[in-house]
C-alpha cells in the first residue's frame, strides 16, 4: 500500500496540528482565566467600598480642621480684644463660652450620628440633674 503525499498536503496537516494545539493551549487559558476575573471583581467592589469610606473621612476631617479654624480665630480675636483686667476677663469668658457651644454642638451631633446611645445617656443626666436641683431648693 502505497500513500503519495505532496508537500502542500504536508504543510496542511502541520498547520491543522499546529492549530489543534493552540485550540487545547486556549481553552486551558480561558478555564485559568474565569477564577481569576471572578476575584479581580471581588477585589474591585473592596476597592470601592473602601474608596467611599476614606471619602466620608475626609469630609469628616475637613468639618473638624473648620472647627479649629473657627475656634482658633475666635481665641484670637478674644486676646487681642480689650486691653486691661477687665477686659481680659471678658475675654476669658467669651472664649470658654465657645469652647463650651462648640462640645454641646459634638455633643448633639452625636446624638445624630447614634441616637439609642446618647439619648439614653442625656435622658439619664437629665433625670440625675433636675431632682439635684429640686433637692437642694428644698433644702
Amino acid at each position: 500500500m502505497n500513500i503519495t503525499l505532496t508537500l502542500g498536503e504536508i504543510c496542511m496537516l502541520l498547520i491543522a496540528i499546529a492549530l489543534f494545539i493552540l485550540l487545547i493551549y486556549c481553552i486551558n487559558l480561558v478555564r485559568h482565566l474565569i477564577p481569576s476575573i471572578k476575584k479581580l471583581n471581588n477585589v474591585m467592589t473592596n476597592v470601592e467600598t473602601i474608596t467611599d469610606s476614606a471619602a466620608k473621612s475626609t469630609t469628616s476631617a475637613e468639618g473638624i480642621v473648620d472647627d479649629v479654624l473657627d475656634v482658633t480665630s475666635s481665641l484670637v480675636s478674644s486676646v487681642k480684644g480689650p486691653v486691661g483686667l477687665v477686659g481680659q476677663a471678658t475675654s476669658v469668658v467669651n472664649a470658654i463660652q465657645i469652647i463650651m457651644s462648640l462640645i454641646n454642638d459634638k455633643k448633639t451631633n452625636l446624638k445624630i450620628v447614634d441616637k439609642d446611645i446618647e439619648v439614653e445617656e442625656s435622658s439619664e443626666t437629665t433625670v440625675e440633674t433636675e431632682p439635684e436641683q429640686e433637692g437642694g431648693a428644698d433644702e
